[in-house]
Parts: structure tokens; sequence; C-alpha cells
């Protein structure tokens, strides 16, 4: 399947921002099941590549110019394979996603949660609709900054905190489990492109488990980024000097051009 994505990243500021250093993580590599086309992105700043300790291309974006807006464009195009995920995509073994972070720390109710399955491709996936149907899919009823357990106890979060609970969740029956960053296509206008899910360790492959939308297989899914959190494949981070508050608007389309004929 082909795929045609735009990504839109819009950062406002109540007063000038002096200098500001962006890691963009906004470019997918090509892997056995995704292969990139024409793939571009517009920054307003000098850039430079990097590869990140993930394997994730980043952009690096300097700005040494007084600016009251930012705005990141990255568009391309993406055939999916259709095939299954492998073990030779990282440059780290599988047990180093057996670390908790800050954001994936499981507290007692999400411990006595995952040991209620076992740590196989059956028990996962029941723990999988279990999150999804125990936290609604609610946007804005968390931030960035928001965890794991913090998610779980108040039943209400965004792809990344139901994504955060079930790496907690892993790691904590001892499957290795990492974040991924990346688009999602689906015909349902109201379907947000921007996502996040997880992909646990089991056997000898990786297995793709998308909680929002309760799958097991990544046939529409388009990866950007991996790592232990969000905080590792956050699409942008970065760093600025003035500024003051901050707005952020970001939109994304990913459509399939034999829809529209």
């Amino acid at each position: 399947m082909r795929l045609h994505i735009r990504h839109e990243t819009r950062y406002t500021y109540e007063a000038p921002v002096s200098d500001s250093i962006q890691y963009i993580r906004l470019t997918p590599r090509n892997t056995p099941q995704q292969r990139i086309h024409d793939w571009h992105l517009e920054a307003p700043g000098e850039t430079s590549q990097m590869v990140d300790g993930f394997g994730n291309l980043v952009t690096v974006m300097t700005l040494d110019k007084a600016v009251n807006e930012i705005v990141l464009t990255a568009e391309g195009i993406v055939d999916l394979t259709g095939k299954p995920l492998t073990r030779d995509d990282s440059p780290f073994p599988p047990e180093v996603f057996l670390r908790q972070t800050p954001l994936t720390e499981a507290d007692e109710a999400l411990k006595t949660l995952a040991v209620q399955h076992p740590p196989n491709k059956r028990g996962l996936v029941r723990l999988m609709k279990h999150l999804r149907e125990h936290v609604t899919f609610m946007p804005g009823a968390t931030t960035v900054t928001h965890t794991a357990s913090e998610a779980f106890k108040q039943k209400a979060g965004v792809c990344q905190d139901h994504t955060h609970m079930f790496l907690a969740c892993c790691r904590h029956i001892g499957v290795p489990a990492r974040y991924v960053s990346g688009y999602i296509h689906s015909l349902n206008d109201a379907h947000v492109a921007t996502h996040a899910w997880a992909e646990a360790w089991i056997g000898r492959n990786w297995q793709t488990f998308d909680v929002v939308n309760t799958l097991n297989v990544a046939e529409s899914h388009i990866k950007l980024a991996v790592g232990l959190d969000y905080r590792d494949a956050a699409p942008v981070r970065g760093v600025r000097a003035g500024g003051g508050m901050e707005h952020m608007e970001t939109r994304a389309w990913v459509t399939n051009p034999a829809d529209s004929q």
C-alpha cells in the first residue's frame, strides 16, 4: 500500500526566541516493512543529520536569529510492504528494553494487572484489550509529562499513555518492549494521523501492539522512531532562549491515493 504523508508543526511564542536547537525525528527509515520515496523536511534554520543511539534518523536544527514562530513541515511517500517485523533492526539487544523509565515505572496497580497476563502473545493481546477497556481515549486528558501510573489511575489518556502503560506492564513481567512514534492511515476522518504504539519482543521477533486500536498488526502504520518511552521517540524536542509562553499546533494527513479513485 502506498501512502502520502504531510505533517506540519507550528510553534508560536509571545516574545521573540533568540536561539533554538531542535532535535527532529520526522524522517522515517527504510525497513523491510516500509520503503521511503521522495521524503523531505522543511525547517527554518540550519540543519544537519545524525543517527541517535536507538537507530532513529534525527535532523538537528539550529536557529540563531530572533523569531516569533517556528514551522516544521515533513512530507513524502511511503510504501508499506506488509512484511512481518524482524529482529535485526536495533543496535541494542532486546533486553535493553526491559529498563523502566520515569514515564513507564509501574505502580502497584499496574503491577497487579501485569502479573495476571502470561508473557506470551496471547497474554499480551489480553493485556492490551484490558488497558483499552480500562482507560478511555480522551484527547486533552493528559500532557506529555503524565506517567503510565497517573493515566491508569485517572482512567483517561491518549495513545502515548496507553503505550506507556503497556510498556510498564510488559517490562514488569520480563518482556522487552519499546515505544514507537509514527503515523497511521485510517478511512475515518476523525482519526488522529500522528500515533504511538508498542512493540514487544516475543520469542525471536518483535510484535506490534497498538493499544488504542487493539491491533496486533501494523499494516497501516508508518514508523518514525523508537525508544524506551515518548521522550526518546518524540517527533520534536529541543531547547530555546527567550520566547516566553509557547503554543504548539500540529496537524498530519495520511492518505492513500487509491481511496479517492
